[in-house]
């Protein structure tokens, strides 16, 4: 009796080993992948406590996703050693100061595809990365939509300049927010350089415009898009939109799948809708629409820095604050 109760405790403790073993594995394969490096033994350890409830919460989310019970995928990503304060703390898109925008109604032309996907063509630059430091995602879903939207009209795709709307558009608040509407408005007025020119600092800077080597832009009107069925017109019919999005914990860790989890209670983020599609089911009332975004995160969020969003619910207020502009 009292040898088996010595091999119980010592299976618990070789398990208990075993578990914080690789557990040290997997934290040291994530620093080195993430290059991650703290200043103190002190702050590496609570960060470390944060890191190991995100990958205990993402290892559960899976277990549930390989059953069947869930539709997308999480990974323990860059995000991973942030407080869920530190996460709220990445607000940035603001909805105020777009009242007087225009409004347009595009749903009545009901004739588009069943699938877009903008990826497809040239006029698509690759996935950027905002940063840890500076909530820029309304000017790179502003940078991100011209620079599609240029291409598409003259088939010339440039890297435009994320940090002169963050440093210059004054109607924004730079690091701290903005909205790409006011950052559209601010773009017909001044033009925008190319980021080679102003390249991205990840951090509020002094305005260094320069007018000589700026793109000016036949941009004839820029507006509002009111709902999905408006969205999808536009993104057919012309090209990829700017759309703010409610986005909680379990979209900061999304790996794959098409996303129907939790939303913020408010539009919190910007982000690209570059197209949409189906995915079809056994039978028709399985099939599952989604949107295909493009997100300011890197490429090692995501689907390679892209998302798919279930799409006709409205999910994460996807459907409520998209804008874009025309050129010609």
């Amino acid at each position: 009796m009292y040898w088996d109760k010595y091999m119980l405790i010592l299976s618990a403790i070789t398990i208990c080993s075993t578990d914080s073993h690789f557990l040290d594995q997997e934290w040291n394969a994530w620093k080195l992948n993430y290059d991650k490096k703290y200043i103190t033994s002190d702050d590496e350890e609570f960060r470390r406590q944060v890191w190991e409830a995100t990958w205990d919460k993402v290892q559960k989310h899976n277990q549930l996703a390989d059953q069947g019970l869930k539709k997308y995928r999480l990974a323990v990503n860059h995000f991973a050693d942030m407080t869920p304060k530190e996460r709220e703390s990445r607000s940035c898109f603001l909805t105020s100061g777009k009242s007087s925008t225009p409004v347009y109604d595009l749903a009545h032309n009901s004739n588009i595809p069943d699938e877009v996907d903008w990826r497809k063509t040239k006029c698509m630059t690759p996935v950027k990365n905002q940063g840890d430091f500076c909530g820029s995602c309304w000017a790179f879903a502003t940078i991100g939509v011209i620079e599609s939207r240029y291409c598409i009209k003259t088939d010339e795709l440039l890297e435009l300049s994320e940090q002169q709307l963050v440093d210059c558009d004054t109607n924004d608040n730079g690091c701290c927010g903005g909205h790409p509407v006011l950052a559209l408005d601010y773009v017909a007025h001044f033009g925008i350089m190319k980021s080679k020119d102003y390249e991205y600092a990840n951090k509020n800077l002094e305005c260094s415009f320069n007018d000589k080597e700026a793109l000016k832009l036949n941009l004839t009107k820029y507006y509002i898009l009111p709902g999905e069925q408006n969205i999808a017109a536009s993104v057919a019919n012309d090209g990829p939109v700017s759309v703010g999005f409610a986005a909680d914990e379990d979209f900061m860790f999304y790996s794959e799948g098409i996303f129907d989890g939790y939303c913020a209670p408010y539009a919190n983020h910007a982000i690209i809708i570059v197209g949409y599609g189906t995915k079809e089911g056994e039978d028709e009332d399985d099939n599952e629409d989604y949107w295909i975004i493009k997100n300011s995160w890197g490429d090692m969020w995501g689907e390679n820095g892209y998302a798919k969003i279930k799409r006709n619910v409205n999910m994460c207020e996807i459907g409520d604050d998209a804008s874009t502009l025309d050129l010609i």
